[in-house]
């Protein structure tokens, strides 16, 4: 978008920036069912510490284990009536820095959980992504000012300074991945690709020769 003023022009720009993901966040969810409430929470924390600790044995930092959700509920037959016992579960998102050992880890999760280990996601991302984000910005402010100075040679006039500038940020787009574990084979085949940003950015360019008075140059005339 482009606005032509007296005194200035206001453009948008628009800049991204892209990178190979260097995060995958598992998303690892426990399922057991049990004759009481007790038992079914006792089934699922078991299972759970279990997944844990071969995390964690792995080199699995704690700060990049997290409990998403838990909870516990009456089973349903296929008609939707209640039967005897609970179903439990319990989601823990695992932050993998090093693409080449989620293989690994969902391996060691398989093998401590069996067939209660569901992978409700894996997400690739960028754990820091400032670095793409100020790539983008000054891509979008070189887009804004060539514009501005395409709109100044159209209009023959000089651009001036930049009086005000807002930004759009778009974060990288994770890209999703969902499946069942199998404990017979629980191999995954990422392919990682790059993550994108993208910034857009409204700034605002004066006239260098605006031939606009000023207010306190009109004061000096009225006061003659």
């Amino acid at each position: 978008m482009t606005t032509i003023l007296p005194s200035c022009v206001d453009v948008t720009g628009t800049g991204a920036a892209s990178a190979p993901p260097d995060m995958v966040n598992l998303d690892l969810r426990i399922t057991r069912d049990g004759e009481s409430v007790s038992e079914t929470l006792r089934e699922v924390d078991q299972t759970m510490s279990a997944v844990r600790a071969a995390l964690t044995n792995e080199g699995v930092a704690d700060k990049d284990l997290q409990t998403t959700s838990t909870g516990i509920h009456q089973r349903y037959d296929n008609q939707g009536q209640p039967v005897r016992g609970f179903s439990g579960f319990h989601t823990l998102r695992v932050g993998v820095r090093d693409l080449e050992q989620v293989n690994r880890l969902v391996e060691l999760a398989v093998s401590a959980a069996g067939d209660s280990l569901l992978i409700d996601g894996i997400t690739l991302s960028i754990a820091d992504a400032e670095p793409l984000l100020a790539t983008a910005r000054e891509r979008a402010f070189d887009d804004a000012r060539r514009r501005a100075e395409e709109y100044a040679r159209f209009a023959g006039r000089r651009l001036g300074a930049v009086i005000w500038i807002g930004d759009t940020l778009r974060g990288p787009e994770p890209m999703m991945y969902a499946m069942r574990a199998q404990s017979d084979s629980a191999g995954l085949s990422l392919a990682p690709g790059e993550s994108t940003v993208t910034a857009s950015l409204s700034v605002r360019f004066a006239w260098a020769d605006d031939p606009t008075p000023t207010d306190e140059t009109n004061t000096e005339d009225r006061d003659r």
